[in-house]
């Protein structure tokens, strides 16, 4: 894991991209992320013109949630790492920022990505809660495609899930919170959504490389709790999760 603890760690260029991105994109995610997001946005207090520091973070997150913040160097294409830090309650943020050239949209979750959008949410015990769902599953599951499944849940959902509010689609998953191209599309209405059911995600492969073709919408984070034990408690009891296709 890297050592990387202050803000000096990092160059001034990638502090100068941190504000640009807030900058850019704030004034939409203020308007249409869902309450949980913004909530979590004002006890977090992000600075708005740096990167924070892991010791920042753990100051707002772990007395809530009992969740810690590690930097690591470890990239997003190899998720078992990812998954046995999960299951320790620990929250990996990469040491990688995007370049100027991907401000708006980039294919590897970055630094950027990893607090400004996932963060927020893990001040709130209810949301850790559904985080702590994920990892004991994926470390259970005994075939590929059981592992394939369950990242393309947490893709759909914790990533670029849309959740009902009060008759509204809001910004859920951190994906589209924090990219802007992402989040223009759905802000014109121009991908499908279809209601987040295990048997509607795990037909469609995660869109790593281009913009999501299909997006899910969730009710309430209690209802998307359920749907993913659905598929998660057979593993954990190590029996074939049931799927009607």
């Amino acid at each position: 894991m890297s050592s990387i603890e202050n803000q000096a760690d990092f160059s001034q260029d990638i502090h100068q991209i941190w504000t640009e991105l807030y900058k850019k994109l704030w004034p939409q995610v203020e308007q249409y992320a869902c309450q949980d997001y913004l909530d979590g946005a004002e006890i977090l207090d992000l600075p708005k013109d740096c990167v924070p520091t892991v010791q920042f973070l753990n100051n707002a997150i772990t007395p809530r949630t009992g969740w810690q913040v590690e930097r690591t160097s470890v990239r997003y294409t190899d998720a078992v790492p990812w998954y046995k830090k999960f299951a320790q309650r620990i929250f990996l943020i990469t040491n990688y920022m995007r370049s100027w050239d991907e401000i708006d949209w980039t294919p590897e979750p970055d630094m950027w990505h990893d607090v400004f959008g996932h963060l927020p949410f893990m001040v709130h015990k209810h949301y850790a809660d559904l985080e702590d769902l994920f990892a004991p599953a994926f470390l259970a599951a005994k075939t590929d495609e059981q592992r394939d499944n369950i990242k393309r849940l947490a893709w759909y959902s914790t990533e670029f899930g849309l959740i009902r509010e009060k008759g509204e689609i809001k910004l859920f998953g951190a994906g589209l919170i924090s990219g802007s191209e992402e989040l223009d599309n759905v802000i014109a209405d121009t991908v499908p959504t279809r209601p987040f059911t295990i048997e509607n995600v795990i037909k469609h492969d995660k869109a790593v490389w281009e913009h999501n073709q299909i997006l899910f919408v969730i009710d309430s984070i209690d209802e998307l709790t359920e749907e993913l034990n659905r598929y998660f408690a057979p593993i954990m009891a190590q029996e074939e999760p049931v799927v009607n296709l």
